[in-house]
């Protein structure tokens, strides 16, 4: 079973020949983007106000949080950032201010943030984002985890690449909070449907979305998928 961090110009990973890595996930977010407004094209009012698995967000906020995080151009993005937190001061707060512009985002109506995810999957399709530099794993983990959160309430498969899964999670492995690091100090977390695994000791045989959706602490699930209600 492969090791996934040969697809990522780690500085931690050996020294090796990294002429196979990349840094351009332009087609993966694209793909991923795609499949997100294709499921939002078939949701009916009500879905739209699902609760998501990213807390406290609708399947709506999410979707108006991926329009401003990855469709929006690069100044205005900053722009925007950087007066949502001045609305704070004394208080500043990243997450708020993450929200508080998602949820802006999110007031569109729902044919507009589809056109607008449509519009920027075809953008990276076509290689225009990769002159501003965001098309790295930052942009493919914000568009594979919060399509994710959006997807699966709604009994909906979000189609991601195993490769763009794996290398979601390996990111999230070196940079994840302390109880999730425990986890994979300790264990291997091996996706069997997507032949990648993360993490070190025993072995825990899952899928690539449930592995992912643990790594990022998505209330409800281990390491082997969600937790029965019972639970």
């Amino acid at each position: 079973m492969p090791d996934i961090s040969q697809y990522l110009p780690f500085s931690r990973k050996p020294q090796v020949d990294d002429t196979g890595t990349t840094s351009d996930w332009s087609a993966d977010i694209a793909a991923t983007l795609t499949g997100i407004a294709g499921i939002l094209e078939t949701l009916s009012a009500e879905e739209w106000e699902t609760p998501s698995l990213c807390g406290g967000w609708r399947v709506r906020d999410a979707a108006g949080h991926l329009v401003w995080r990855v469709g929006t151009p690069t100044r205005e993005l900053l722009g925007t950032g950087w007066t949502a937190l001045r609305e704070q001061l004394p208080n500043l707060s990243v997450d708020h201010a993450v929200d508080t512009l998602s949820r802006r985002a999110a007031e569109a109506e729902p044919a507009e943030l589809i056109a607008s995810l449509q519009t920027t999957a075809a953008e990276y399709a076509a290689g225009r984002v990769t002159a501003r530099g965001r098309h790295g794993i930052t942009e493919l983990t914000e568009v594979a985890v919060h399509g994710l959160d959006l997807a699966h309430p709604l009994g909906r498969a979000l189609e991601v690449s195993p490769v763009a899964l794996g290398a979601v999670a390996v990111r999230r492995a070196l940079m994840a909070p302390t109880p999730v690091k425990a986890v994979v100090h300790r264990r291997t977390l091996v996706a069997t449907d997507a032949g990648w695994r993360v993490g070190r000791g025993a072995v825990i045989e899952s899928t690539a979305v449930n592995i992912v959706l643990f790594l990022f602490g998505r209330e409800g699930f281990t390491p082997t998928g969600p937790r029965s209600p019972a639970a």
